[in-house]
């Protein structure tokens, strides 16, 4: 069963985190340097992340360990969308180059008695060692946790639980290669750090977590919009919306005005000025159209956004996502075609999505904000035991 163990954290020196927060990171020579610092003894890493949400801050209280790794296909840790071969890749090289695992993942875990946030609360009490504010806002704070008993009721806490990876799919997928790759030379003790990676766990019940869309850019089509749009008419409903293709709020209020059951997005095309809303027609079944997804998801907006339309109506796209819709527009003055606004899916739709042991097309889903690379990395080294 997977469990979480304290490590020996990499962290910023706390007269540099400004300049390594979000930066990428380098361990050697940020420890060369003298900006990254290794802790002396096993610790897990509580974190705040407070930011200007929908109407006002949030705080989200996640918590930095190493977890144990497991399989898909044990079922206790589960994922909720498909991962591109180029991006477990990249992430794998990451990995191979630094030999620990700087880029975290967040996973989900329900905690309905609220033992996680009973945990840290004397801790929270005290001066953070790490606090920082970065030019987006957010304000981070760190406490570094090397109470033994604290770390043994958290271990004995999750022991049992199943873990739902919100972010970071293909680091983690990565992160299960290099284990196997380190195996395969030879055998691992039981609490070898390779068989552990760096984890951010957030209770289900955190008021902070905040989904965010992931905005589809297309390159490559080879359809006009003309063509696009007429064979997607078959499946949508398509209304114009003149004049705003470059008017993200309205945009964006046109999307927000759709109905909340019926999947819709926002198509806009370079060198437009209009903008059309697609609406799935009620009775249309993707699902008795060819998609293979549980009923139950099949009007998902991810879903429909990349089966329904990316994948029969843009022949030869090719697809990345944007988080900030400003950006996805922007992308069509840089060599996009089209730039496709979603709404975000909701916490509850991302765990039922695991839930049924389904995925979700690439990039589906996103948390904002995300978490800060180089607050805290995890050192691989098969000869270094976390238990």
């Amino acid at each position: 069963m997977p469990h979480i163990a304290g490590f020996r954290g990499v962290l910023p020196e706390p007269s540099k985190v400004a300049e390594v927060l979000g930066a990428p990171v380098d361990i050697t020579k940020g420890l060369a340097a003298g900006t990254l610092v290794r802790d002396g003894g096993r610790a897990v890493y509580r974190y705040h992340q407070t930011f200007a949400g929908p109407g006002r801050a949030f705080t989200r209280k996640s918590f930095a360990c190493a977890v144990r790794s497991s399989p898909y296909a044990e079922g206790m840790i589960r994922p909720h969308e498909e991962t591109k071969p180029a991006d477990r890749e990249a992430a794998l090289a990451r990995i191979r180059a630094h030999r620990a695992h700087v880029d975290p993942v967040l996973f989900g875990v329900r905690d309905n008695a609220g033992e996680v946030d009973r945990a840290f609360r004397k801790v929270e009490a005290a001066r953070p060692t790490l606090e920082l504010t970065t030019p987006d806002g957010t304000q981070h704070k760190l406490w570094r946790v090397q109470d033994a008993e604290v770390i043994g009721k958290l271990r004995n806490y999750f022991t049992p639980l199943k873990l739902h990876l919100l972010e970071g799919h293909a680091s983690y997928e990565a992160m299960l290669a290099y284990h196997d790759e380190l195996e395969a030379r030879a055998p691992l003790a039981m609490y070898a750090s390779p068989n552990y990676v760096l984890g951010f766990i957030v209770p289900f019940s955190d008021a902070g977590i905040v989904t965010a869309s992931r905005h589809r850019i297309i390159k490559g089509a080879t359809v006009t919009r003309e063509q696009a749009l007429a064979g997607a008419s078959k499946h949508f409903i398509v209304d114009k919306i003149a004049g705003a293709a470059g008017d993200v709020n309205k945009l964006l209020a046109a999307l927000g005005e759709s109905v909340a059951h019926q999947p819709a997005f926002i198509a806009v095309f370079a060198g437009e000025g209009d903008a059309y809303k697609l609406t799935l027609s009620p009775e249309v079944s993707p699902v008795a159209e060819g998609v293979s997804i549980h009923r139950a998801l099949q009007k998902y907006d991810p879903v429909v956004v990349q089966s329904m339309f990316v994948e029969r109506h843009l022949p030869g796209a090719q697809v990345t996502t944007e988080t900030d819709a400003g950006r996805a527009l922007a992308a069509l003055k840089a060599g996009a075609s089209v730039a496709l606004l979603v709404r975000p899916l909701s916490l509850a739709q991302i765990a039922h999505v695991d839930e049924l042991a389904q995925l979700l097309p690439p990039h589906s889903t996103a948390l904002y904000p995300a978490l800060a690379t180089g607050l805290a990395s995890l050192v691989i080294d098969p000869d270094e035991d976390l238990a």
